[in-house]
């Protein structure tokens, strides 16, 4: 409707008068529906200047939501984890065929936190007496 009443009878609105274009929409539009609540004059110059990026009608873009998992699956996800605490994320959703970023969601949702596997550090021949030398020198 509002792109509408932007073309709205025999006025043409120009950039020039750009406040004056958007105070005259939002009367234009209070006055036709007094029924709806008032919409700004921010709204309007943001549908306006979307119709214009875009070219076609301005409808914000819905974003897919995250993927709800069933329980069934939850469970699968946990008793999989339970089974092998050093299974990857990505490996245990692609053997249940479900997305990666559900697992830390399951693993929030059960109060468990995800964590990565971290190597310890090989000790090398000369470590232990690297390690008497500094008991040594603090003594």
């Amino acid at each position: 409707m509002i792109l509408q009443m932007i073309g709205y009878g025999d006025r043409t609105r120009t950039q020039a008068f750009v406040f004056f274009f958007v105070f005259q929409v939002v009367r234009l539009f209070q006055e036709i529906y007094p029924e709806l609540p008032p919409i700004s004059q921010g709204t309007v110059s943001k549908i306006e200047k979307q119709f214009r990026e875009r070219g076609h009608a301005v409808r914000q873009l819905k974003k897919n939501p995250p993927n709800k998992l069933s329980d069934d699956q939850k469970l699968d996800v946990m008793l999989m984890l339970e089974e092998n605490t050093h299974t990857l994320s990505r490996h245990t959703a692609s053997v249940l065929n479900i997305s990666h970023s559900s697992i830390p969601r399951v693993l929030t949702e059960h109060q468990m936190h995800p964590s990565k596997l971290v190597p310890p550090n090989k000790l090398a021949e000369d470590d232990f007496d690297r390690r008497i030398l500094f008991c040594e020198q603090m003594m």
